[in-house]
């Protein structure tokens, strides 16, 4: 009977990228502890496996670079060949085994490994040679690998489309609500509860196996900071804390490339040069944490630096005279600059050093619902914190009515729901604000922004809405109530229309659009900066 590889090669790259991932990060671990056998065993058995997988899926190239691999670091166990010896030939030897992946995937073949399997080779010609056929050692190693299947890889695809059809029931199950109020019978209310009941349970156990540990992402910066802190000639060490909590998968594939920006920008920028922080009393190895904790809803992330920290002097010219700020800008505003394209850099590498890096970072934080904030002290440190949703799916909302549309706002942002008299609006310029515990609170009337119409109301709703410390108030033509709802992409026709994050459907199959507050603020400070006649009452 045949053995059809093609079957199996899915199969086969899912592993091997395991296997890799587990290497680059026992090997940057060994780096720095060569003694630590537990990481050595860990590196050994993943090259072992890889060779034994690629064999039998005839892949000979990988076969035999994990071969020579191996070879290195069995003498490597067998005290025989010191680790800094061979470190960087190891990597490299990763490094190939990870770009011969990348061509499988796509069809390509693999490359040719002969070069760097001769090199691995020639570490070993001043050493005492090992029987390759070490039986105790394959037998040990083999009899590890079997074991029960705990676990196995799903792909996110599938993932996506079993949380679809679990969004598809409550939406049916929001319809059956909606027929409850027109028809009598006794045994359809508990029904629907207790459909109610299953569809929170099913929703609940999709969002757990869409769940992933944090370090899936934050292992393979081990690496990276390895790399690039011998490309500056800097010695940085990474300190991870909170790595086993767990967010969404869509969720740490939108992060990792805002948190790798920081770390590159906090090597290249933040950390100096051991000479240097050995003159400012600073250890020569400089350190970045990475600090994840988790709230009922959010998730928390730090990236620090214990680097130069930025200068804030520096900043403030460089926004004043580009007329960003003004010359009474607080501390956090002149920082927050940095976001908009402001940069102190005083040249471009090959890491960073345009200035819009984190700019592209605060948007891509934003466009998941997040947040970023950023404190530094010259000469000590730099902290970003990202603020981010533990989940994409479903968001608790207020669900408002504006004229003849319903829109949602995430409860998150909503501080007090207000009801005010037409007499307790005050006029500043072409602005409204409102006397809320001795403080003017401008206001944000929905209907001139999307009716073109006012209505006159005896006594208007508003919501008051606080994000970052600020806040304004929203007034609606109507609350209705809050409600549970599944967050859609916005289709094309409002893609581009910035006051929305996003869209959804309610029982009635109505659609109904979701606020950006984020927008919503950035809207207040334009039309502040404009008038100028509210913000200084405020």
């Amino acid at each position: 009977m045949s053995f059809d590889l093609n079957k199996h090669k899915e199969a086969y790259l899912n592993e091997a990228r395991s296997h890799i991932k587990t290497m680059n990060h026992a090997l940057v671990g060994l780096e720095k502890d060569n003694n630590n056998s537990k990481l050595l065993h860990e590196l050994f058995r993943s090259v072992h496996t890889l060779k034994s997988l690629s064999a039998t899926m005839r892949y000979n190239q990988s076969m035999a670079l994990c071969h020579a691999i191996e070879d290195v670091l069995d003498a490597v166990r067998h005290n025989q060949l010191p680790l800094m010896k061979c470190t960087d030939s190891l990597f490299e030897g990763i490094d190939q085994l990870t770009l011969i992946i990348k061509k499988i995937s796509v069809d390509e073949g693999e490359t040719d490994t002969s070069i760097l399997v001769n090199k691995l080779q020639d570490l070993l010609i001043h050493n005492k040679s090992q029987d390759s056929s070490n039986a105790n050692d394959l037998i040990r190693f083999e009899s590890d690998a079997i074991e029960k299947i705990q676990s196995i890889d799903v792909k996110i695809e599938q993932l996506d489309m079993l949380m679809n059809l679990a969004e598809e029931f409550l939406v049916n199950k929001m319809k059956f609500e909606a027929i409850r109020e027109q028809i009598d019978h006794p045994e359809l209310a508990p029904a629907i509860e207790s459909l109610g009941r299953l569809i929170t349970d099913l929703q609940y156990h999709m969002m757990q196996v869409r769940l992933v540990p944090i370090a899936f992402v934050f292992n393979r910066f081990d690496r990276m900071v390895r790399d690039l802190a011998k490309l500056q000639n800097k010695k940085v060490d990474l300190q991870i804390e909170g790595a086993d909590i767990e967010l969404d998968r869509s969720l740490i594939n939108e992060i990792v490339e805002a948190i790798s920006h920081l770390i590159r920008n906090a090597i290249d920028h933040g950390l100096e040069t051991p000479d240097v922080r050995k003159k400012l009393n600073k250890p020569e190895q400089g350190t970045i944490w990475i600090r994840v904790s988790r709230t009922k809803e959010s998730a928390r992330i730090e990236v620090s630096d214990d680097g130069s920290g930025i200068n804030i002097e520096e900043i403030k010219r460089y926004a004043l005279k580009h007329n960003i700020i003004n010359h009474d800008a607080t501390d956090d505003e002149i920082l927050n600059c940095i976001f908009n394209g402001v940069s102190t850099a005083k040249s471009v590498t090959e890491i960073s050093g345009r200035g819009l890096g984190l700019s592209i970072v605060k948007l891509k934080i934003e466009s998941i619902g997040g947040s970023i904030e950023i404190k530094s002290v010259p000469g000590k440190y730099t902290t970003f914190t990202i603020l981010i949703p533990l989940t994409l799916a479903i968001i608790k909302t207020l669900l408002v009515t504006v004229g003849e549309q319903i829109y949602a706002i995430p409860t998150e942002f909503v501080e007090r729901l207000l009801t005010v008299d037409t007499a307790g609006f005050k006029g500043f310029m072409n602005d409204e604000a409102i006397i809320f515990e001795n403080n003017n609170i401008p206001i944000i009337r929905l209907h001139n922004l999307f009716v073109s119409q006012n209505t006159t109301l005896d006594k208007q709703p508003v919501i008051l809405i606080q994000k970052g410390g600020e806040r304004i108030g929203i007034a609606v033509d109507e609350l209705i109530t809050t409600k549970d709802i599944i967050i859609k992409p916005l289709n094309r026709t409002i893609k581009d229309n910035k006051y929305f994050s996003g869209a959804a459907l309610i029982g009635s199959g109505q659609l109904i659009l979701i606020l950006d507050i984020a927008y919503l603020f950035q809207l207040r400070k334009i039309n502040r900066s404009v008038e100028g006649g509210i913000a200084n009452a405020i």
